[in-house]
């Protein structure tokens, strides 16, 4: 009995950690994918019961003791109906199609829904803290053996019924404080990632990011629009003014493109006082009114400088959109800064637009 409990700690340790490794893989981190994940996280968890069903420990040929209703009890209390109601619904199937069927699997299979509904009912007025979840488990735990008792007509041995119970109490409080340290680890390693992805002073991404995302474009083959940004007379205005106002000025500047931008498009630090602007599946018209809402925007005296002084930026912008034909990515970027330099000498504060156009061969 020992020795299937020792191995049951292993497994919903292991299966704990690689259900967060998937969980936080970057294409689930997505918004458009939160119910999926819900619903994976969920069938994960109840394949995770079943997984403990597998190995659990046989006190008669009907009656098997297992700490499979853990994570039942943790999803139902800390997490939302669909991932509870996936991981209890895939725990019942399990349970019933990989034992016996018999009516031992039936009323196990039973048992499963309706506490395992129950749970999720009353996980919306139990508090989602560490004692309710070991208060919950144990209750669960107790009512397992009492459904045991009546299965064996209790003949059997009740110091194993203690054991167990002690078992399953020691197993809740360990999940507990390992599963708090995985996601611990986890939201920091994502932390430290997404921090190595952001430019330290503009706070957009950096160039290093741009080129990730690039390369996502490549593959994806999606129509995109680039927009290359440049603040004019830039160096002049640092000579002057020194750099710490320049770097406010480059402050400024990513935030009036963010303010923009927004949510249709992503924004990048090309390099100095340069800035790079990933649309995707935008119209023409749209990308134009972006850009033209841009320089009008920049246009504003900036004011969030040193004292009561202003001054007046603006910026050149290239334009170019993706072809249909195979471009590269990297090519459409190189059209869009051609295009900034052409702004520049035709008198800045200006846009140049670009369609693509396919090179004879």
């Amino acid at each position: 009995m020992i020795n299937s409990f020792i191995v049951s700690f292993s497994l919903l340790f292991t299966c704990t950690v690689l259900i967060n490794y998937v969980l936080y893989l970057p294409v689930l981190r997505k918004p458009g994918f939160l119910k999926i994940k819900q619903v994976i996280l969920g069938i994960s968890a109840g394949i995770t019961c079943i997984l403990l069903m597998m190995n659990a420990y046989q006190i008669s040929e009907n009656v098997l003791l297992s700490f499979f209703h853990i994570p039942i009890t943790y999803t139902a209390l800390f997490y939302s109906p669909l991932v509870s109601g996936s991981t209890v619904l895939t725990a019942a199937l399990g349970r019933y199609f990989f034992n016996q069927e018999d009516i031992g699997s039936m009323l196990g299979t039973l048992d499963i829904l309706i506490v395992g509904t129950v749970l999720i009912a009353l996980a919306f007025f139990i508090p989602r803290r560490f004692l309710s979840f070991i208060i919950v488990s144990t209750a669960y735990t107790v009512q397992n053996i009492m459904v045991i008792s009546f299965l064996t007509l209790s003949n059997w041995d009740w110091g194993e019924g203690l054991l167990y119970i002690t078992a399953c109490t020691a197993a809740s409080l360990l999940f507990y404080y390992v599963l708090q340290k995985i996601i611990q680890f986890f939201v920091m390693n994502r932390q430290y990632k997404e921090r190595s992805k952001i430019d330290g002073l503009t706070g957009v991404y950096n160039r290093h990011e741009l080129e990730q995302y690039l390369e996502y474009l490549g593959v994806s083959g999606r129509r995109f629009t680039v927009m290359m940004i440049d603040v004019d007379n830039f160096k002049s205005f640092n000579d002057d003014f020194g750099h710490h106002i320049g770097d406010k000025v480059l402050i400024e500047t990513a935030g009036r493109i963010n303010e923009t931008i927004r949510e249709q498009g992503s924004v990048y630090r090309y390099g100095g006082e340069e800035f790079v602007v990933i649309l995707e599946d935008q119209t023409n018209t749209a990308a134009y009114e972006l850009t033209e809402s841009l320089l009008s925007r920049m246009q504003v005296p900036f004011t969030c400088l040193e004292g009561d002084q202003s001054w007046n930026m603006t910026v050149s912008i290239g334009t170019a959109l993706s072809a249909d034909w195979g471009e590269t990515p990297e090519a459409v970027v190189e059209r869009a800064d051609a295009l900034m330099f052409e702004a520049k000498k035709s008198g800045k504060n200006k846009a140049v637009y670009s369609h693509p156009v396919k090179a004879e061969l």
